[in-house]
């Protein structure tokens, strides 16, 4: 499902009613069911999160009817009588931040919860704050179920941050029923002032007394007060409105928004009223029509202007805003906005989605530019079920060209259920359809199954119609996918090589007939289907030809990490038996193929090498090593295929098929030497279809690749992945973040696999320039999940969706979030199983374990690999009894499907006993200002075993101290069995090419150490 948004031209009119305000709702609804007597609340707020309101009132035993547009409620006298042992929130904040203390109001134990997502949201302050006040409550991890005692507060002095005024009126709307004065004390910012106003002004219309400072960080209250029943009238929602406003504000227009009667305003009458005098400061023609009974906007050209806001005021107003600052003239500042980043998502990075659009904001320290464009331009977009979001990107749609798409379509109903008539009834079409979003601006391709009446063109290779799904792609090999993009976009671009000085573009026509000469070449030189073809070359465009040449004639890939030497590339010649090597003549400071030369005057009895091809790193001519006598045949590549005729009758009967080894790869193992690993076309190209659908890639895309294409990553979701899609591969030859930051604009990239290291090092350049990749849509991070203050600093900095996942060598992806997952689970976990693969969590004696406990990752999936080549034993050990994979990471698995690995079984610190949470604690440590990087291994103890040591790489600048460190995993509330024993500072931590953290190093270096201290038994 996803909600489809058309771009128009054409003038908005009509009228539109504005609901009732949802926060004078729930601040009613609420005091009036603690009343003495009966309330009549006017004006029904018909939002989804003031359902909540009631729905979990109702549960605490308060009646609560509907009279015509009036809420009728019986209040309890200031003592709710819960109908069951658990109440649920419903995934509304506010019905959870302020009901989780008045809950202590009841005469029994109750249960505070919510929906499952909302469970993950954590209230830790807010909970410190109810129990100083004597609320006695449980919460196994400071969010939800939160089990409150029926028990009266004690009230006394108390202090919250101001970060959100939810937290400040939950204790205030408490404080009147404790047993002594209450003094809630604001520390910090404060933000959001207008939603206390107007908390304080509807406690003061029910009776109860409140006293306030002048600055609002101050509220006392005396203790034991009744609340009277009222008669009130819900005041018009601004909140509503403002999308009406800005549709109005964007458009050719004369609309009328009936229930705003005056421009004038303070929080008592909405908290958001400041919105009109901003939306009037930026040119919106906006007068109060009192015959018809409302606020009109008429314009026959829309002229906004940029403005200045400090958003502590209007925090939700944001997303709205910055729709409205896209098309202002000028450029526009929404200052101090960190704290509309802590709402149902990360508002201000999830607006930065226009950029995609052709926008222009840039997200920074704590506020957000925003620099008027004249137009946008349709794209697919995520809501992040956020109703705000939502509904302000589906505004800025409507000015778009083309066809926009938005997920959780339906997030709307939360705040605003009628947001779809009313934009309709505007002539503002938008609609809620089912299936895959899609490419944005154009229908999404029905791409009919190869069925067996298809005829087989010469070499096995067949015509369309092009196959649909993960199980019909994979049927397909490489070579054809090729010959289709060729044949269907021979001018489009296909492969586009960065280098230092230039970039080198290849239509897919021009990828095709490189293709084909080298496949020629590799036939003259002996290639034979089956055989290994090894190659040790960079990112660059020759190493995409070379691999589709091998699988062209029926060969196997076996490319070679670019930094191996002499010693790990004779590992590989030995092991795959290639006959051709194909090999730079210079790689940084080293000579590849002088040092293969070498390789085979030394060990050439252990070789079947017969020859070297040789390719120029600078271009032209390259630097041949004279051969040994006896040894391989050298070759320059440019000359040799120069001297090479296409025989494409010889290619098209070798015909290659699905099932054949396409890829031996050998992984660059953290624990042990490398292994061979085989695996066929089919699970290549399979893998890239199940996550081509599990993200919602399509034709619109291009796709990144700086990691090493010679490494899993690269290759498959790289290079195969744009190859299968259909669109741009952007390759990064050698690793410069700036120089990746330009590249990723200049060729407007929005997808990339890449391990945490390119991601860590994306976001500085970031920060450092001041340059956003302007495209960028999806980071998958790979290789080691994403440590959790860099992921939530890399959404906001980069403004893309970063998605955890795990994946293997054997496996491909064997699990992925989303970017339309909640951020914690998207980038605070390593995904869920994509669609067809099943995963678990057993024990040691094989018995799977339920949701939530940690035991050994085990996978079963239709793209794992053939085998360890050479190696049967290995192969079998991989497995278990019943076929399952067994990964070698301990994880767990919660009840929502969510991977989280939390280390390696070889990994684990046994501490006389007590397994420490390793994964757990490097999270908690990379979140100090002063680390850069962290791993935790074990060092040997004779008393215990086993000790924790930790290797810190420091911040630029900074450094931590032995005792800081503990300090602060004790500020932490870390038990203190689980702290490192021992720091030791390091430059950089040894990793392999994926980013995981080589610890069989660091143990070595561990091995000789003893504790700078040693901790409680």
């Amino acid at each position: 499902m996803h909600l489809l948004v058309r771009g128009i031209q054409h003038r908005v009119t009509g009228e539109i009613l504005v609901p009732n305000s949802k926060y004078h709702a729930h601040r009613a609804l609420i005091l009036a069911s603690l009343a003495d007597g009966v309330s009549r609340v006017h004006g029904l707020s018909d939002a989804r999160h003031v359902a909540y309101t009631v729905r979990l009132l109702r549960g605490l035993g308060v009646e609560i009817t509907k009279d015509a547009d009036t809420f009728v409620v019986q209040g309890l006298g200031g003592r709710y009588r819960p109908r069951r042992e658990a109440v649920s929130a419903g995934s509304s904040g506010t019905t959870l931040y302020f009901m989780i203390g008045l809950a202590s109001l009841s005469d029994r134990t109750v249960s505070v919860t919510g929906q499952k997502y909302f469970r993950r949201r954590p209230v830790g302050p807010l909970l410190r704050a109810l129990e100083h006040m004597g609320v006695e409550l449980e919460s196994a991890d400071d969010c939800l179920p939160v089990r409150v005692r029926g028990r009266r507060p004690t009230g006394g002095h108390v202090t919250i941050a101001g970060t959100l005024s939810q937290w400040v009126s939950g204790l205030i709307l408490l404080a009147p029923f404790a047993t002594r004065h209450t003094t809630v004390e604001v520390t910090g910012e404060l933000n959001e002032r207008p939603y206390l106003e107007l908390t304080v002004a509807m406690m003061r219309q029910f009776g109860l007394e409140i006293a306030v400072s002048e600055d609002w960080r101050r509220f006392r209250i005396p203790p034991g007060q009744r609340v009277r029943g009222v008669d009130l009238t819900l005041p018009p929602d601004i909140g509503s409105a403002a999308f009406g406003i800005a549709a109005a504000a964007l458009h050719p227009s004369d609309v009328l928004l009936r229930g705003i009667t005056t421009l004038e305003g303070g929080p008592a009458d909405h908290p958001e009223f400041h919105f009109l005098d901003v939306a009037r400061s930026m040119g919106v023609p906006m007068e109060i029509d009192r015959a018809a009974g409302g606020l009109r906007i008429r314009q026959d050209a829309p002229r906004l202007t940029a403005v200045d806001v400090d958003c502590r005021d209007i925090p939700d107003m944001l997303p709205i805003l910055s729709t409205l600052g896209t098309f202002a003239a000028g450029a526009s500042v929404f200052r101090n906005i960190a704290h509309t980043r802590l709402k149902e998502s990360d508002r201000a990075a999830a607006m930065l989605q226009l950029n995609s659009m052709g926008g222009r904001l840039e997200l920074s320290d704590d506020a957000l530019r925003v620099r008027g464009v004249d137009g946008l331009t349709g794209a697919r977009l995520s809501s992040f079920n956020d109703h705000r979001v939502l509904m302000s990107l589906a505004v800025a749609s409507s000015r778009a060209r083309g066809r926009s798409t938005l997920t959780f379509p339906n997030a709307y109903r939360i705040s605003y259920p009628t947001f779809l008539d009313a934009m309709n009834t505007l002539a503002v079409p938008m609609s809620v359809e089912a299936g895959s979003a899609g490419s944005a601006g154009a229908p999404t391709p029905v791409l009919e199954p190869v069925g067996p009446q298809a005829e087989p063109e010469p070499g096995g290779l067949m015509a369309e119609p092009e196959p649909v799904g993960p199980e019909a792609a994979s049927r397909v090999t490489l070579p054809l996918w090729l010959r289709r993009r060729a044949e269907a976009r021979p001018a489009d671009t296909a492969v586009v090589d960065v280098r230092s000085d230039r970039d080198e573009v290849i239509t897919w026509g021009e990828l095709a007939e490189q293709v084909d000469r080298v496949a020629t070449l590799l036939l003259r030189l002996g290639v034979r289907p089956g055989e290994n073809v090894a190659y040790q070359l960079p990112n660059r465009v020759e190493f995409v030809v070379l691999s589709l040449a091998a699988l062209r004639v029926g060969a196997v890939c076996c490319p070679v990490i670019p930094f191996f030497r002499k010693r790990e590339v004779g590992f590989v010649l030995r092991r795959s038996r290639a006959r051709v090597l194909v090999v730079t003549d210079r790689h940084r400071s080293r000579l590849p193929a002088g040092e293969a030369l070498e390789l085979a005057a030394e060990h050439g009895a252990d070789l079947d090498l017969e020859h070297v091809v040789v390719l120029a790193a600078a271009g032209g001519s390259a630097l041949l090593p004279e051969s040994p006598a006896g040894g391989p045949a050298v070759h320059d590549w440019e000359q040799a295929l120069s001297a090479t005729t296409v025989d494409r009758a010889a290619l098209d009967a070798l015909a290659p098929t699905p099932e054949m080894t396409a890829q031996l790869l050998f992984t660059s193992g953290t624990t042990s030497e490398p292994k061979g690993v085989t695996q066929p076309t089919r699970n290549l190209v399979r893998a890239v279809a199940m996550e081509t659908a599990h993200l919602g890639l399509g034709e619109r895309d291009a796709i990144w690749v700086p990691s090493p294409l010679a490494h899993q990553t690269g290759f498959l979701y790289g290079m195969v992945l744009a190859l299968v899609l259909g669109v741009p591969q952007i390759l990064q030859p050698e690793w410069d973040a700036k120089r990746a930051l330009q590249s990723l604009n200049d060729h407007r990239a929005t997808f990339v696999q890449a391990a945490t290291p390119f991601l860590a090092d994306l976001v500085k350049a970031v920060e450092e320039s001041g340059e956003t990749p302007r495209h960028l849509r999806i980071f998958v991070a790979t290789g080691a999940m994403v440590p959790r203050g860099l992921a939530e600093r890399a959404g906001r900095v980069l403004g893309t969706g970063v998605c955890g996942a795990f994946g293997t060598t054997e496996t491909c992806l064997g699990a992925l979030s989303a970017p339309d997952d909640e951020p914690r689970q998207r980038w605070g976990s390593d995904g869920r199983a994509l669609d067809g693969i099943d995963l678990r969590v057993t024990d040691d004696d094989g018995r799977v374990l339920p949701a939530g406990e940690e035991g050994n990752f085990e996978l079963r999936s239709p793209t794992v690999f053939e085998g360890y080549l050479g190696r049967p034993d290995l192969t079998a050990q991989a497995f278990t009894a019943d076929g399952w994979y067994r990964t070698g990471d301990l994880a767990t698995i919660d009840s929502e499907g969510f991977l989280r690995i939390t280390g390696r079984v070889k990994d684990v610190i046994n501490r006389g006993g007590e397994k420490i949470p390793v994964a757990e604690i490097e999270q908690l440590l990379f979140g100090h200002p002063a680390v850069d990087d962290v791993a935790v291994v074990a060092m040997p103890d004779e008393r215990l075993g086993e000790r924790a040591c930790a290797f810190v790489v420091p911040a630029r600048g900074a450094e931590l101290t032995f005792d800081a460190m503990r300090r602060y995993l004790d500020e932490h509330e870390v038990a203190k069995q689980y702290w490192p024993e021992r720091l030791e500072r390091i430059d950089v931590l040894p990793r392999n090419p994926i980013g995981k953290v080589k610890k069989f190093e660091l143990r070595a270096l561990a091995s000789g150490l003893r504790p700078h201290a040693e901790n409680s038994p």
